[in-house]
């Protein structure tokens, strides 16, 4: 029996040492995939997974949004709003979970008084979308008052409703992680997984040709997480074809280039999802 213990004793040690000397991304990572796939299963039973929009508990009132609208529409007042929102501290106060469905909430519905998305297309992201990490911050800067750095950002948003619409599974948004080059931790656009198989999306929101030198260090960040997390493909989307360069690059890399508006690069993706999952 001692023998037991001990075997059973090794082989803990054994895991808490292996889980330690993984970075904490991508132990984030991991809790985010199965945080997803709970959550997929969850809609599928549940038929309705989330309240509507502006009626969740705790909601702030109309009147208010109105007001934090004005603010995030002047000049740097998404910082403004921001340092307001933390004030309230939505997530002390209401826990994680609810705490970020009312900082969501907010953000939409300014979102809307702002002109930044319609009522359907903000009331669609709630239900499809609340709860997935990194969403808050996320719709927090599609906020902006600077359309510019906003774009990149509704890209995102669009991105990933467009794949919940096909079926995906959206693990997360914005997802820090290290990849050993950049000083600071980067970013990973879009994370998503179907038919078993996950997906990490940067996304260039750029009218033009996005320079080659961009893309070529946000590809070996995007190749560094795919090694990282098993069973991840590479998929780099752009809003105009890139250069031959760049093309022949990624392919090198085994990256794939995906071009097109948000829905045309989910169709894309769903097909190549289909074909890998067989």
């Amino acid at each position: 029996m001692r023998k037991i213990y001990l075997i059973c004793g090794m082989f803990l040690l054994l895991s808490l040492s292996a889980m330690a000397v993984q970075p904490l991304w991508v132990i984030r990572a991991a809790n985010n995939i199965r945080r997803a796939v709970t959550v997929a299963k969850r809609a599928k039973t549940a038929g309705q997974l989330v309240v509507a929009l502006g009626k969740c508990s705790n909601s702030l009132p109309d009147e208010e949004v109105g007001r934090l609208a004005r603010i995030a529409s002047r000049p740097n007042g998404l910082k403004e709003l921001n340092q307001l929102l933390g004030r309230a501290n939505f997530i002390g106060r209401y826990g994680d979970e609810a705490g970020h469905l009312i900082l969501q909430d907010t953000y939409l519905r300014i979102a809307i008084k702002n002109g930044r998305l319609t009522e359907k297309t903000a009331s669609e992201v709630f239900a499809r979308l609340q709860g997935t990490p990194g969403l808050t911050s996320l719709l927090s800067k599609i906020n902006s008052s600077n359309f510019s750095q906003a774009k990149g950002h509704m890209r995102e948003l669009e991105i990933a409703l467009s794949a919940q619409r096909r079926g995906f599974t959206t693990i997360s948004l914005g997802q820090k992680f290290a990849d050993g080059v950049k000083k600071g931790d980067t970013d990973l656009d879009v994370f998503l997984r179907k038919n078993g198989r996950n997906f990490a999306i940067e996304s260039k929101a750029y009218s033009g040709v996005v320079p080659d030198t961009m893309v070529k260090a946000d590809a070996e960040s995007l190749i560094t997480f795919c090694r990282t997390i098993g069973g991840t493909t590479p998929v780099f989307c752009f809003e105009t074809p890139p250069s031959g360069f760049t093309r022949h690059f990624l392919a090198e890399k085994g990256v794939k280039c995906l071009v097109g508006t948000p829905e045309e690069i989910m169709a894309k993706l769903d097909v190549l999802s289909n074909i890998m999952g067989r």
